[in-house]
């Protein structure tokens, strides 16, 4: 509509009317992603907004191939940490989303086994962005990664926002197939989560 009134939009508006898409459910993905790729073709620099809408619009959609590749395009352009390539034993998830964080969290661990690096590592949840203060991490994250990766985690005595996936697990996992099951569920265009 504002093309057609000789109005040009903006990164701003292109983050609402994406927002926007993710609010309105699992049926509005594709106008979301179209949207996307449509700011791209513009010229405009995708932001830690923009991505965050459209990584929850995938995420809820349960289209979780693509929320991964566009996290991906996000750690690529520094929007989102790199868990893997920080080498950091401790990944804060202060400050994202439960999307983003999901996300993150399953490339990460993709990643590693991968790599055969395995170690322990130590997630910092916090309340997670956008919680209301409701510590949404906390409660979801663990869920995701157990429900839909297979992986046990570890809460951390005295510290009710931070769990631990051990190195042992993180061997066990990557060996006995529940880590093809999760990268099977990460690369197909629907999921059963949630």
């Amino acid at each position: 509509e504002m093309k057609k009134r000789g109005v040009e939009p903006d990164i701003v508006t292109y983050n609402a009317a994406i927002s926007a898409c993710e609010k309105g459910g699992r049926e509005y993905t594709d106008t979301a992603l179209a949207l996307l790729a449509e700011l791209k073709r513009s010229g405009i620099g995708p932001d830690v907004i923009t991505y965050n809408a459209i990584v929850k619009a995938c995420f809820d959609g349960k289209r979780y191939s693509h929320a991964q590749e566009k996290t991906r395009e996000a750690i690529d352009m520094g929007i989102y940490p790199n868990f893997v390539a920080s080498k950091s034993a401790k990944w804060d998830l202060h400050d994202l989303t439960e999307a983003t964080s999901c996300m993150l969290l399953g490339d990460s661990l993709i990643s590693i086994v991968e790599a055969s690096w395995f170690r322990k590592v130590t997630i910092i949840t916090g309340k997670g962005l956008h919680s209301n203060d409701a510590p949404v991490l906390q409660e979801k994250v663990p869920r995701f990664l157990r429900e839909v990766a297979g992986i046990e985690i570890s809460m951390q005595e005295g510290n009710e926002g931070r769990f631990i996936i051990t190195r042992k697990t993180l061997q066990k996992w990557g060996t006995f197939g529940k880590y093809k099951e999760f990268k099977n569920v990460m690369t197909n265009q629907q999921c059963m989560y949630r």
